[in-house]
């Protein structure tokens, strides 16, 4: 099986190759950690190879990890007449044992959107539970969705997705087959940009599953307060239950480099936006505010002040470690010797707590792209005390 596998591999990026009429390309990206506390190791190494004639793109994507092989996927894109076709396969090559496997196609004709997409997945390679694990990781995550078949043994499955969309209407329809035959999963309803009157319009969303009706919902109007401060309602009608969810948003202070961040401060609505009582504007909760000056085509300073680090690690960027509250960054780029362009981003961080390190820094931290060829860059990221990586990306 391994070899045969190993076999499939190599005539799928390479077999190609002895009709030279097509085109390949590719790319090589690695990154490996040099010093930290796991020592000399590797963070992961991609390898993406893609050959493209008469219209198709064979692709094989090639993942290892800090465990070994992760997966190989194999994938196809083209088109027959105005048919749209992507199919995409996974191996798990420790195991040797297939993974998943899907194949949609969509057409578009005359302000119609039609689409069809076909998943099967073996026993345990799609993750049950949080909707944000996936099988094969971030870079090729498949499912949005929680598995349909995670009360089955074996958790092995088949789900077909019919969709359609004419503006302003789109339907989603789902089927599943957790081996026990082909069944009902799923329908969702979307009508937007419905008119009302004095300029407002609502969203609709209808949902349905096996079980039922499930819910129907109406969304955005959006309330204007003041100070750039609004809020956006929607009521959602269950079979045994009416809900109003509170989204305030805030459009921001200041013009040119100074940005502030916050959020309207406002009671009665809990933590996912739902109504828990009487709604009550309290102010305004500024969380950080940040200073960019450019001082060149792409060079630039920065610095930032987070008065609730993890509202902006959550929201902005994730850059704030333990008691770090504050950053300045100088970042600057230029031609490189042999084409490309290099990129440095120098960062320090300050901690709000006494009696550390000189002005209460906490750490210096750099990230550096130099290009050694023009398809070939060698990317370098340190963070003191002593954390250093070193990686590079191959494109042809």
């Amino acid at each position: 099986m391994k070899r045969a596998l190993a076999v499939f591999s190599v005539l799928a990026v390479l077999g190609f190759s002895g009709f030279a009429i097509g085109t390949f390309s590719g790319e090589w990206d690695t990154n490996i950690h040099v010093l930290g506390t796991s020592g000399l190791s590797l963070d992961y190494t991609k390898l993406i190879l893609n050959y493209t004639d008469f219209g198709w793109t064979f692709t094989s994507i090639s993942k290892f990890g800090s465990s070994g092989y992760d997966y190989q996927k194999f994938g196809a894109t083209g088109a027959f007449g105005p048919f749209t076709v992507k199919g995409n396969m996974w191996f798990d090559p420790v195991n040797v044992a297939y993974m998943a496997s899907d194949l949609s196609t969509t057409m578009d004709f005359a302000g119609l959107s039609l689409g069809l997409t076909a998943r099967h997945w073996s026993g345990g390679y799609w993750t049950c539970g949080s909707s944000s694990e996936y099988p094969y990781g971030p870079d090729d995550a498949w499912y949005p969705d929680t598995n349909p078949c995670c009360n089955t043994n074996p958790q092995t499955g088949l789900q077909y997705i019919l969709t359609a969309k004419v503006d302003p209407i789109s339907i989603k329809l789902r089927f599943a087959d957790c081996c026990t035959g082909t069944a009902f999963q799923d329908l969702l309803v979307d009508v937007t940009g419905i008119g009302l009157c004095c300029g407002i319009s609502l969203n609709s969303e209808l949902y349905f599953t096996k079980a039922g009706f499930n819910y129907v919902q109406f969304s955005g109007i959006n309330i204007p307060l003041c100070c750039g401060v609004s809020l956006d309602l929607a009521v959602q009608f269950g079979v045994d239950y009416k809900a109003i969810y509170v989204t305030p948003k805030f459009a921001g202070l200041g013009e040119g480099c100074f940005t502030v961040y916050a959020v309207p401060d406002i009671s009665g609505i809990d933590q996912y936006g739902k109504a828990t009582g009487t709604i009550s504007w309290l102010g305004i909760d500024v969380k950080a505010w940040a200073i960019e000056c450019k001082l060149g085509d792409c060079n630039y300073v920065k610095f930032v002040t987070a008065l609730d680090p993890g509202w902006y690690n959550l929201n902005v960027e994730d850059v704030f470690g333990t008691d770090e509250f504050e950053y300045a960054e100088l970042g600057f780029c230029g031609a490189g010797c042999c084409g490309g362009k290099y990129t440095v981003d120098l960062s320090v961080f300050f901690v709000n707590t006494t009696g550390t390190n000189l002005f209460g820094i906490s750490r210096i931290a750099a990230d550096m792209s130099i290009p050694v060829m023009s398809n070939f860059a060698v990317n370098v990221s340190f963070s003191t005390p002593n954390t250093l990586d070193i990686g590079w990306t191959f494109t042809f």
